[in-house]
């Protein structure tokens, strides 16, 4: 498949004058890495990857939750659509050869980010605005389900059985909000800085380059938080409802960061232009 790349990089969206004006930034940046196609292992491919990195500008140390939740190195997508109805793992094959080339020259927002567990990005037309209601773009469901594929193809006995068996968790717990559990069990949802220190996360963007089109990421800037969110269901009322879980504002000596931060937006376009 012929492919053409086209890398923009804009400029940093500064909230105080200058690039440290906030304790935290987080910055976004696409690097390209040679790999093999995910069917073809024996064919050489440039891979791009999203990179998230973490930057603590002041003389504390802070702790916040992530942007995302890291999975094999992959997102999670907003998308109501099982894939796993039976017990038979999905033909990732014919998935991949249906989404190629789905969504060559249109143009998307990517939002990434939430207090909910998983922090899923969504994916939109740059011409809808997201703060009305609105539809969720076909293209979220076909970004996870080449995501799934993808993990089932690195670890794929292993993923499958945890999705069976539902140890792959998909909200916080009151429990997992206690300091311990942070330090412990759910640490790898959040990000912890000495002052100065740096922590990079990085994603695959590979299902986006299968799909092709052009993509814009950027982080939600209400991301933040001082306490994490989890769906409640009032069999009563018979609607859903957001639960506030307060985190802790001290954990293993860093203090809780719930205050604004600086961060940037990276385009990427994939296919024929």
């Amino acid at each position: 498949m012929k492919v053409r790349l086209l890398f923009i990089l804009l400029l940093l969206l500064l909230q105080g004058g200058h690039l440290f004006s906030q304790c935290i930034s987080i910055e976004l940046s696409v690097t390209w890495h040679t790999g093999y196609h995910i069917y073809k292992k024996d064919s050489v491919v440039i891979i791009p990857k999203l990179n998230i990195t973490y930057r603590n500008n002041c003389n504390t140390d802070y702790y916040f939750l992530k942007v995302c939740d890291n999975r094999d190195n992959l997102p999670n997508f907003i998308c109501t659509i099982l894939y796993y109805p039976s017990d038979e793992k999905p033909d990732c094959h014919k998935i991949m050869q249906y989404n190629i080339k789905s969504f060559e020259s249109q143009h998307f927002n990517v939002v990434m980010g939430g207090q909910y567990y998983g922090r899923f990005w969504e994916v939109y037309c740059d011409t809808i605005d997201i703060t009305k209601p609105h539809y969720h773009h076909v293209v979220n469901c076909r970004l996870y389900a080449l995501s799934e594929c993808i993990r089932l193809d690195n670890d794929s006995d292993y993923y499958f059985q945890m999705i069976k068996q539902g140890i792959i968790k998909d909200r916080f717990e009151p429990s997992d909000v206690l300091p311990e559990n942070i330090l412990d069990s759910i640490k790898d949802q959040f990000v912890f800085l000495k002052s100065g220190e740096i922590y990079i996360d990085y994603y695959s963007l590979v299902p986006f380059q299968i799909l092709e089109g052009c993509y814009t990421f950027l982080i939600d800037q209400d991301n933040i938080k001082d306490h994490v969110l989890t769906p409640e269901y009032d069999s009563k009322l018979k609607r859903a409802f957001d639960q506030e879980l307060e985190l802790p504002a001290m954990v293993g000596g860093y203090s809780l960061y719930s205050r604004g931060f600086n961060t940037n937006k990276v385009t990427v376009c994939f296919g024929e232009r």
